[in-house]
């Protein structure tokens, strides 16, 4: 048997963001060309060998039940001048292709949309999709990656704002 907590969720999602994260776009498509794009940044390496990630989505975001059907996936990994897709992605009430509609991208391996300026890209196959919660975890087998060398810092978010790495350290 399970105890109650002695918290609610507000309390448990601002502990939670005090640990600062990286800041991804994911993009996807279906088989019937069906399009995702959302930001997430509940974002893992799993695995060297063979390639695996992971991210996390709510099961009521308006991208999930595409997710669930895509046949490839893409993980952005943003840079801190990146912030306007970010918060474009992360929009509710939009589609997919509303989302990328103002985002320049091309297409990758099977079509998966790839944006172009990330600094970089990982891009696979749906390996497994795990319910834990409110939330679905999806596993990928990577088969793709790009990698742009940047100086600019990656896009990371804190106590709920974005943020660069170095701000976290001074906040």
């Amino acid at each position: 048997m399970t105890a109650e907590p002695l918290f609610d969720s507000t309390e448990f999602r601002q502990v939670c963001g005090h640990f600062p994260t990286g800041v991804t776009a994911i993009t996807a498509i279906t088989a019937q060309g069906g399009v995702a794009a959302l930001t997430v940044n509940s974002f893992t390496s799993v695995s060297l060998q063979p390639a695996k990630v992971l991210f996390c989505v709510t099961s009521s975001s308006s991208s999930f039940s595409t997710l669930v059907g895509s046949s490839r996936i893409a993980i952005h990994i943003l840079s801190r001048d990146q912030e306007d897709v970010a918060r474009r992605f992360a929009t509710s009430g939009l589609t997919g292709a509303e989302k990328l509609a103002g985002v320049s991208w091309l297409p990758g391996p099977d079509g998966v949309p790839l944006l172009p300026g990330t600094p970089a890209v990982l891009a696979g196959r749906r390996d497994e999709v795990i319910t834990s919660g409110d939330h679905v975890i999806f596993l990928l087998d990577i088969d793709h990656v790009h990698l742009k060398p940047t100086s600019v810092p990656a896009l990371s978010f804190y106590r709920g704002r974005f943020v660069s790495p170095s701000a976290t350290a001074t906040e």
